[in-house]
């Protein structure tokens, strides 16, 4: 979730918060004017102004999480839990992905007013234990109606985040009311109140310089979970090899200069405006007899060139040679095409060129398709190039079949979500399960830092389901 959309759906949430609030400073006003002013008169006002602002502001906040966690969420978690510690972090690190870890970091935030705002309305509060038995059973309360609802997961690490916010909005009461209390700052307490944030963003910092030194990048795919496989009836008739072997890593090569400027040059393309998005580029250019295109290219090097409002004809070409001979001549001119590739002709004008996936092992390695587009006469109306040429690293050890046939069998891979349809118990593995592996191939997949790693995609029988697989990190860490 970018910065823009954070904005808007706050935006949005707190709307209403600021209403409720809005209504309840009204009243306030009332209660001031007609009770408060006389009460005080008479020495014995019946609740003090500061404490009535602070429970409005606290209804509105409450509110506001609320929004976040309970009013208008989907229900399509039902009874689903995750109590497994910290896994969010792992999942995150795993996929090296900020938008991971700032789920986790909300969850924290949401609840920092709380831990600040209660020891404010009742000195109560001021009592840690009293305050920790307030947020915990807030965070529990949400966990389960999220969990009977369906409107969200039972997560341990939510419980975990949200007891940490509301610590650190207690810590940072603390630290305040030392301040105004002693009228300066005591390093003792500054150092003790702020020990949660110094010490997660000493992590933090600790995390990307062991994640630079790191020679190649995170695979998403590796599990943080360990299943139970000693009640399941794990089998296969497979040979499996534990000879040691070597597989090759590559590196993506993304090219994203220059591409623009080659199709201005060899199709006669000028540039009207440029709109660029968090590193992609969408750019409005037009031929020579005016007609409109749209280049956009992505952060990652792919890149489309399409006519502007053109609906491709379902018809055959009058002369197909002569088409198939334009769509090379095309290609040839544009010089973007690796060697040893695949053509095929497809409808509507479309034609395609895949890499072939004979690859020797110190060879660079080409992914992905690039489509053509022509009409009836003869001129471009798409070209979408998605091949990315993957750069040879290195040969590294691999894991040997019967050592991935070791892994299944201590538990140590993933339950991939292979389709929607899939029921929460189906990628669970439990108790009186069978599982056959009828299939261990050697693949690749892209880490975190565009290296093209080697990977198993073990495929088998999963309790009669014939599509399940699961992936597996094949080098050895």
């Amino acid at each position: 979730m970018g910065i823009d959309e954070i904005y808007i759906n706050l935006r949005l949430l707190l709307l209403p918060v600021i209403v409720i609030i809005g209504i309840e400073f009204v009243l306030i006003g009332l209660y001031y004017f007609l009770y408060y002013r006389n009460l005080q008169s008479e020495g014995k006002p019946w609740i003090q102004m500061k404490k009535l602002f602070l429970g409005a502001l606290f209804i509105g906040y409450v509110v506001f999480v609320l929004e976040l966690t309970m009013i208008g969420r989907g229900h399509s978690y039902f009874l689903q839990m995750n109590l497994d510690p910290f896994s969010s972090y792992m999942e995150a690190w795993n996929k090296y992905s900020l938008r991971d870890l700032q789920n986790c970091i909300f969850n924290i935030i949401m609840f920092i007013p709380m831990g600040i705002m209660l020891p404010l309305i009742n000195r109560k509060f001021e009592v840690f234990k009293w305050l920790l038995l307030v947020v915990v059973s807030s965070t529990l309360f949400i966990e389960t109606y999220q969990t009977l609802t369906g409107a969200g997961l039972f997560e341990l690490d939510d419980i975990i985040n949200n007891t940490l916010g509301g610590i650190m909005g207690y810590q940072l009461y603390r630290l305040v009311a030392s301040i105004v209390h002693n009228k300066k700052v005591r390093m003792k307490s500054l150092l003790g109140n702020l020990a949660i944030p110094l010490v997660m963003g000493l992590s933090l910092i600790g995390i990307n310089i062991v994640y630079a030194q790191q020679e190649f990048g995170n695979l998403a795919i590796n599990s943080f979970t360990k299943w139970n496989m000693r009640d399941v009836h794990l089998t296969s008739s497979l040979q499996l090899s534990s000879a040691p072997a070597v597989a090759p890593v590559y590196k993506r090569i993304i090219k994203r200069d220059g591409v623009k400027a080659l199709l201005q040059q060899k199709l006669g393309l000028t540039e009207l405006n440029m709109k660029d998005d968090s590193g992609d580029g969408e750019v409005l250019l037009k031929d020579k007899s005016g007609m409109e295109y749209t280049f956009f290219q992505s952060n990652e090097g792919g890149w489309l060139l399409a006519e502007n409002n053109y609906t491709p004809e379902r018809t055959s070409f009058a002369d197909k040679e002569q088409m198939l001979l334009k769509a090379k001549t095309i290609m040839a001119d544009l010089g973007i095409l690796p060697q040893n590739v695949d053509f095929t002709e497809l409808e509507g004008g479309e034609f395609q060129w895949s890499p072939q996936n004979k690859v020797e092992l110190n060879e660079n390695y080409w992914t992905g398709e690039l489509s053509l587009g022509l009409k009836q006469d003869g001129s471009i109306y798409l070209i979408n190039n998605m091949l990315h040429e993957s750069q040879f690293v290195k040969k590294v050890d691999i894991l040997s079949p019967a050592e991935v046939y070791e892994r299944i069998k201590n538990g140590q891979f993933p339950q991939l979500v292979r389709n929607a349809i899939l029921k929460p118990d189906q990628l669970v593995i439990k108790k009186g399960d069978q599982l056959e592996l009828t299939g261990i191939e050697l693949s690749f997949i892209y880490d975190t830092k565009n290296f093209y790693q080697p990977i198993y995609r073990v495929s088998g029988v999963f309790n009669g389901d014939s599509n399940w697989f699961t992936l597996i990190q094949a080098r050895r860490s």
